[in-house]
């Protein structure tokens, strides 16, 4: 668009307002003309069919009438040839356009009125495309139904009639149920629409007249008005020329009247103030002749503070680069003298060629006015230095650059401490990124300012997504464990060995040993934290593996040697208690049934009892039976257990949930003994349950924990009991020690269970709260299919 409008800006008044006036006129016009046009030639050409519509229409309303008046059935032979002769008469008389006809045919294709060809059947008539269109018009009748008009249109050619191309014909026609027959009416299309076609070339010419009328009066009236307009730019160009006597001739008062008497004034105030300027100029020049002076004393005091100054180079250009002045620090710097290079171009004596730095510099100082650049330079035996080049622009009278003044100075000795500090921080880098502890630092607001690669790689985090983000976000305590480091800090300046958990980017729990200090500069301002993290994760996983196997090596051994004591003061009793027991039983069998004595010596023999069981236990305890060990399914003692042990679940009303792992590897075990384990657990889960008022559940659970080396294959009893408090829950597998009351238990339960369980590999592991409930693990170690068939084999 803006290309378009780019020539009409530079067109001149008349041609734009003759452009513009046409536009404004013609496209109007055109566009109404054209519209009208289209609408009127729509109308006609719908009034035109309409009117062959109502033909059709009228002779249908015709042979209705004559249906009405007698129908078909009821005609005699002269009533037909009346009503034929009536019909035939009406339509012959019908023209369409020059020659157009209406007609009447049968359902059979036969013309029952017709012009030219009454009687003959044209059922299978075409049309120069080779179109049936008679079938198609009695099909399309024959759909419609009764007093429906319909309309065809076909290309036909009459060669009777000397016509050597089709040309296009319309007919409109409906269909008379009672007689089945199609009555239509057609012609040619250019005959029908011949009054439109004349219309359009009237309308043609009554927009070509309205162009050349539109035309014509634009042309007089631009004409009219920019001839004023012509004569003051033929003025003001003499004016512009230095002809200020020129005047424009006024005629009239209109705008353009007023505009040329203003244009008077103006230049008469013109030709005054070109007279005083003239004055101004000749005091001004005389003005100028002074500062001359005074700014050529001025230079001389300046070139000798420039030729004074020795530490810095100093040097003055012209705006093409040209030296014009090179002070003594210059020559100490770059070891040319002012004579040698004075009236050289700078690029060519100080700058190392080949090189586009100083290019882009003096073009960013001639934009910004100023600017300062680290830059190789170039001396003349060569050798090149860093230097720092601080540019500056000589501003002319006129507000234009006149020159430049450059100060130059060497920067060795800074990029030599530059490159010594960027070294060492490397080093220092180096070193903290080989560490394998984790090392952090934070501002004062705790947004971490750097962490190491080893710290990245024991939370899982980029560095770049934790850089600027609080140390708190890695903190299991979050905000009040920094806080908590941070009230060490400031109190003490350091933390050492300080334990706490962080969370990795997956969610792991890390257990942390830090320590921190504070970050302080040369003054002692304190300016962050930095503290290193050393993961104790696995230090502590093992720590509490150690305790735990220390646990079961104590209570291992505190079983051995409680069992060899056991054996003993089992075999000791068993002899007295059997003498005694017989004794019993011969005094009961030789003592009278009424005896009053006998309920007493009862009492000895269930003491005798007692005595017994306590043996038995001692006896177990101290393994002097022998195991049987074999490969066997863990669910098989579960089971018996449970079968043995149900229904007391179901009296104390103890729902039961089994949660077995199917395809679990079988154990290496005694089958009866670990069957005594199971119910020697399911009955302490009942005894806890009984003082519960809500739901009472056992539940027992089977899987394959293979994390440990071997794997384990474990049985959990969980109850929802009172639970046991944590500060006796490690004394529960000693002998004799129980939580029932008195008289209720032997103490020796679990404590058989750790000792059978431990003499098939396996640990005992007891977890439990207050309120909740208690859950016991039995794990024994899973075969692997090597060995399970070793031992069903029997071994080499």
């Amino acid at each position: 668009m803006k290309k378009i409008l780019l020539p009409v800006q530079d067109w001149k008044i008349r041609k734009k307002l003759i452009f513009s006036s046409l536009l404004l006129v013609l496209v109007p016009l055109i566009t109404v003309i054209i519209i009208g046009g289209m609408r009127f030639h729509q109308a006609l050409k719908k009034t035109s069919e309409e009117n062959l519509e109502n033909l059709v229409a009228g002779l249908y309303a015709l042979c209705k009438a004559q249906e009405k008046r007698m129908p078909a059935e009821r005609w005699s032979v002269s009533d037909r040839d009346r009503v034929y002769r009536i019909l035939k008469e009406t339509i012959s008389r019908i023209k369409v356009g020059e020659s157009g006809y209406a007609y009447t045919i049968d359902g059979r294709g036969v013309l029952r009125i017709h012009p030219a060809k009454e009687g003959e059947n044209i059922l299978d008539a075409r049309d120069s495309d080779g179109f049936p269109y008679i079938r198609a018009m009695i099909a399309e009748a024959r759909r419609q139904g009764d007093g429906r008009i319909g309309t065809i249109r076909y290309p036909w050619m009459n060669p009777e009639l000397g016509e050597i191309r089709p040309r296009q014909k319309i007919s409109k026609f409906i269909y008379f149920q009672p007689w089945d027959w199609i009555i239509s009416a057609g012609a040619y299309e250019e005959e029908i629409f011949r009054s439109l076609k004349e219309t359009e070339k009237d309308l043609l010419l009554l927009l070509l007249f309205s162009l050349a009328l539109a035309v014509t009066l634009t042309l007089l009236l631009s004409n009219l008005l920019t001839r004023p307009i012509r004569h003051l730019t033929k003025v003001t160009s003499a004016m512009a020329a230095g002809d200020l006597t020129q005047r424009v001739r006024v005629h009239g008062r209109d705008e353009i009247g007023l505009l040329g008497e203003s244009f008077n004034r103006m230049a008469s105030k013109i030709q005054e103030y070109t007279t005083d300027l003239e004055k101004l100029v000749e005091a001004r020049t005389r003005d100028l002749e002074e500062s001359r002076e005074k700014y050529r004393a001025l230079s001389q005091f300046l070139t000798g503070i420039l030729e004074s100054t020795s530490q810095y180079a100093i040097m003055a250009t012209d705006v093409r680069g040209t030296i014009t002045e090179f002070n003594k620090g210059a020559e100490r710097l770059f070891g040319w003298t002012k004579e040698e290079v004075v009236g050289k171009r700078n690029m060519e004596i100080t700058f190392v060629p080949g090189t586009d730095v100083e290019k882009a510099f003096f073009q960013r100082v001639q934009t910004e006015g100023l600017g300062d650049q680290e830059m190789e330079r170039l001396r003349k035996d060569g050798s090149r230095f860093p230097a720092h080049s601080s540019l500056t622009v000589i501003a002319g009278p006129g507000g234009g650059i006149e020159g430049f003044v450059e100060i130059v100075r060497n920067i060795a000795d800074r990029k030599a401490l530059e490159k010594e500090l960027r070294e060492t921080k490397d080093f220092l880098e180096n070193i903290m990124e080989s560490s394998v502890d984790g090392i952090v630092t934070t501002d004062l607001k705790g947004k971490i300012t750097y962490l190491n690669r080893a710290m990245e790689e024991m939370l899982k985090y980029p560095k770049a997504e934790l850089l600027g983000e609080h140390i708190s976000k890695i903190y299991v305590r979050g905000i009040q464990e920094a806080r908590d480091i941070m009230d060490l800090l400031w109190a003490e300046g350091r933390v050492e060995h300080h334990e706490m958990e962080v969370k990795s980017k997956d969610g792991e729990i890390l257990t942390i040993l830090t320590s921190a200090s504070l970050l302080e500069d040369d003054e002692g301002k304190v300016l962050g934290t930095s503290g290193i993290f050393k993961n104790i994760t696995e230090q502590k996983r093992l720590e509490a593996k150690l305790k735990e196997t220390q646990f079961y090596l104590v209570e291992a051994s505190k079983m051995r040697a409680l069992g060899e004591l056991v054996a003993g003061v089992a075999h000791e009793l068993n002899n007295p208690l059997m003498a005694s027991q017989t004794m019993y039983q011969v005094i009961m069998d030789n003592l009278h049934e009424d005896c009053p004595n006998r309920e007493r010596l009862a009492i000895i023999g269930r003491c005798n009892e007692r005595i017994e069981k306590i043996v038995n236990h001692l006896r177990e305890f101290s393994r002097q039976t022998e195991s049987d060990f074999q490969p066997i399914d863990i669910h098989q003692p579960i089971e018996n257990a449970l079968m043995l042990t149900g229904q007391q679940l179901l009296n104390h009303n103890i729902t039961i949930h089994k949660q077995f792992s199917e395809g679990l590897p079988r154990v290496r075990g005694d089958s009866g003994q670990l069957e005594q384990v199971f119910l020697n657990l399911i009955s302490n889960a009942r005894d806890a349950m009984d003082n519960v008022e809500g739901a009472k559940e056992l539940t027992i659970r089977t899987y394959l924990d293979e994390e440990e080396d071997p794997p384990m294959v474990v049985a959990s009893v969980r109850d929802t009991g009172e639970g046991i408090p944590a500060e006796i829950l490690d004394k529960v597998f000693e002998p004799f020690f129980s939580t029932k009351p008195v008289g209720k238990g032997t103490g020796l339960g679990l404590s058989l269970c750790f000792g059978i369980v431990e003499a098939h590999g396996g640990r005992l592991k007891i977890q439990s709260k207050v309120g909740v409930g208690t859950e016991v693990q039995v794990r024994l170690p899973a075969l692997s299919p090597r060995s399970k068939e070793s031992a069903d084999g029997g071994g080499a």
